[in-house]
């Protein structure tokens, strides 16, 4: 019986837990979470609502802090899981958003590469406790994959793949690819190529930089994006096909979570859209299954030409360079704007300082909430 171990009871870990116990397939699931009663309550109104549903999911629970680096390697060793999914973050990406909508606009204008480190503290100690437990598992990352995972790659801890960002605007291309072209959106195959900075922005604008966005729909073995033209294929992602975003939207994330963890735990093959294959930075097509991981690029792209255009994205992003040792880079005119509305600056961060800085962010953004709830 194949095993998979969500780390993070969070919003988005327990819609993939309720996902997949939602099933007659035959695996064990466990929850990790840091509060027992709450835990338990989160277990409990899966296994119920599985039930009601006609379905007998093997779903428990496990207790742990990711801080502590012995316990949680403990838990996975004893568990022994086929499959890790983190979903584990000091702050969600959607928190900002409800920020009263001038003080929101102002602080996402530093984009999303200054709040690194309250993805990547929480994701480097996972990794730790896996490696620790001498896990064998597939480790799967929901945490900012595009940047948390290069700046892992070098410490050799970097999970195997994520989850989200590229991949949560390809059913709406294939819609509308399928539109244009007159056949039915399961039968479009999209190959992207970008990072979560162009991702996040799809539904708003069509205006992306070609050294950041590189797509092909293949059509008879060809890539027939020339014949149709860039702006015709993502304008009705800003119009027709646009979603619902924020906290509700997490349900895209947590279905594009679902489409890498089922291959995984079924050891099937498929072709997926996922952020930091391999320890890569950005967005990638990535074959998955029960052989190693693979990238699956539009034709004629290189590998060395696909991290180019995800490094250009990083930029974007506001993260200027991430070093072989997993020192990062931000870009001036991105703190600027966390030094003016928070009090914050960094330009450098090398990993060991990842959590010192996690913290002072935590620190200056509750701050920063209190003085907009007072306001």
């Amino acid at each position: 019986m194949r095993k998979i171990m969500i780390i993070g009871a969070g919003d988005l870990g327990q819609r993939v837990c309720a996902e997949l116990a939602h099933s007659d397939r035959q695996w064990q699931i466990r929850l990790v979470g840091r509060d027992g009663e709450t835990l338990r309550r989160q277990v409990n109104l899966i296994r119920f609502s599985s039930l009601q549903r006609g379905f007998h999911s093997r779903l428990d629970h496990a207790l742990t802090d990711l801080n502590d680096i012995d316990r949680t390697a403990e838990v996975i060793a004893e568990f022994a899981p086929d499959v890790v999914f983190l979903a584990a973050s000091l702050q969600s990406w959607w928190v900002i958003s409800t920020l009263p909508a001038e003080r929101f606009q102002r602080l996402y204008a530093a984009n999303f590469g200054p709040w690194l480190p309250m993805h990547l503290a929480p994701v480097h100690k996972a990794m730790q406790a896996i490696q620790a437990a001498d896990s064998q598992a597939i480790v799967v990352n929901a945490a900012y994959p595009d940047a948390v995972h290069p700046v892992l790659a070098g410490a050799g801890l970097a999970p195997h793949i994520g989850i989200g960002n590229v991949a949560n605007n390809v059913p709406a291309l294939r819609y509308s690819a399928g539109a244009i072209l007159d056949i039915a959106p399961a039968e479009v195959d999209v190959r992207m190529v970008t990072h979560h900075y162009v991702s996040h922005r799809l539904s708003r604008t069509t205006d992306i930089s070609p050294t950041q966005l590189r797509i092909a729909i293949l059509a008879e073995g060809r890539d027939v994006v020339p014949d149709i033209g860039l702006v015709p294929l993502l304008k009705p992602l800003t119009s027709d096909y646009r979603r619902t975003g924020g906290l509700a939207g997490q349900a895209m994330t947590a279905a594009s979570a679902v489409s890498v963890l089922l291959p995984l735990l079924e050891q099937r093959e498929a072709m997926v859209h996922a952020p930091g294959p391999l320890g890569l930075p950005g967005g990638y097509p990535v074959v998955v299954g029960p052989g190693p991981l693979r990238l699956a690029l539009p034709p004629g792209l290189a590998k060395d030409e696909a991290v180019a255009i995800n490094q250009s994205g990083q930029v974007g992003d506001g993260i200027r360079a991430i070093g072989d040792d997993g020192s990062v880079l931000f870009e001036e005119s991105t703190m600027d704007v966390m030094r003016w509305e928070l009090g914050y600056h960094c330009l450098k961060m090398p990993l060991s300082e990842a959590e010192d800085r996690a913290r002072e962010l935590a620190a200056r953004f509750a701050r920063y909430q209190e003085r907009q709830s007072h306001a």
